[in-house]
């Protein structure tokens, strides 16, 4: 069972992969400002280059099969190392 999320308080984003609608890089989500007084949350992406995209909750969207490959999660790749 998956994790509950509230787009519209942006709890439960933390960890998740998504794609930025406008550029569609596709990285995991680090970081998110709760959403207080009609004001939409704002998500902080990391890519896998290390960059970081932000934007509020409708300019990210969830990843497709083929862009979930794209990024691993860390924990894959600490698994992979050890």
């Amino acid at each position: 069972m998956g994790k509950s999320k509230t787009s519209a308080t942006g709890q439960g984003y933390v960890g998740e992969t998504m794609v930025h609608r406008i550029s569609g890089a596709v990285g995991v989500v680090e970081s998110v400002l709760e959403a207080k007084a009609g004001w939409p949350p704002e998500i902080t992406l990391k890519l896998a280059d290390g960059s970081f995209k932000k934007g509020k909750r409708s300019d990210f969207r969830e990843p497709s099969g083929a862009e979930r490959k794209k990024i691993s999660p860390p924990e894959a790749e600490d698994k992979k190392q050890t």
